[in-house]
This record gives C-alpha cells, structure tokens and sequence, in this order.
C-alpha cells in the first residue's frame, strides 16, 4: 500500500510541475476578453461613422443657407439628401430618433448686436440696425448597438446668414 500511495503522489508532483497545456488554458481565459474588446471597438467605430454622416448632412444644409436660401423646407430637403433620406424620421417615446431614419430640424432666430432676440423682417429697436440671422441646424440618428444599448447620436450647427 505504501508503494501505491508514493507512486500517486510522485504521479501528482510531476502533474502540478508539467507545463502541458498552460498556454491553451490561457487562451481559453482570455480569448472572450480579446473578442467583447474588440467588439466594443467595432461598435464604437460604427456609432462614430454614423456621427460623421450626421456632421456632412448638417455642413451640406449650412452650405445651401449660405447660397442665399432662406427656406426652412429647401434646407431641410438638402440636409435629408446629404444625409440619404427621402423622409423625415419621428422621434420615438425614448426621446431618441427612430431606427434607420434621421431627425432633422431646421429654425432660424434673429438678435440684435447687443444680444436681444428680434423679429427677422424688423429693426432693432435699440440701434435701428438689422439684426443678425442665425441658422440652427440640429440632426439626430439612433444607432442600435452590438454590445451598447440603443444611442442617440445627436450633432448641431449653427450659421450666421447675416
């Protein structure tokens, strides 16, 4: 019995000393890291391409306003082309854009050189002056995550036309 209980436990010395399969254990702990990483990134990427494809929409629609176009609906038409849109996407009840669409809106404000809101088609009371038109240009696109919960993707910009 006693050389039963030797033979085991050299058998075990030698089995807690092999190096036999350490790397494939490893590989097995880390490989799920190395893939939801990289997945993270691939989706972060995504949601990035899709900002940018906002930020050229809203420069295309700043562009056409700067041809002298005053008209919300041309601007907004323009943005939704840059943006290849036909339509108008609506805004869910999770406050973010509905998917595979983008929300545009498209607001012009006037103000006065001392900072006061005015009526585009009047004076500035204060300074007779005309007061200075601003385009605000606002789109939205949600993006449907791999690993990321659904996103609002959200960029603006503003123009000065006069």
């Amino acid at each position: 019995m006693a050389r039963v209980i030797s033979s085991f436990r050299r058998a075990t010395r030698r089995w807690l000393k092999s190096k036999a399969g350490v790397a494939a254990t490893e590989a097995a702990l880390l490989a799920p890291i190395f893939v939801l990483s990289g997945l993270a990134v691939f989706d972060l990427g995504l949601a990035g391409t899709k900002r940018l494809e906002l930020d050229q929409g809203l420069r295309a629609g700043a562009q056409v306003s700067m041809v002298n176009v005053t008209s919300e609906s041309d601007i907004l038409a323009a943005t939704l082309a840059a943006l290849g849109e036909s339509t108008l996407g609506e805004v869910q009840e999770d406050g973010i854009c509905a998917p595979n669409a983008s929300c545009v809106d498209v607001s012009y404000a006037c103000e006065c050189s001392d900072g006061t809101a005015n009526a585009c088609d009047a004076l500035c009371p204060s300074s007779g002056d005309i007061p200075s038109a601003f385009l605000t240009i606002v789109a939205s696109r949600r993006h449907e995550g791999l690993l990321f919960p659904d996103m609002g993707l959200q960029t603006q910009i503003t123009v000065q036309t006069r």
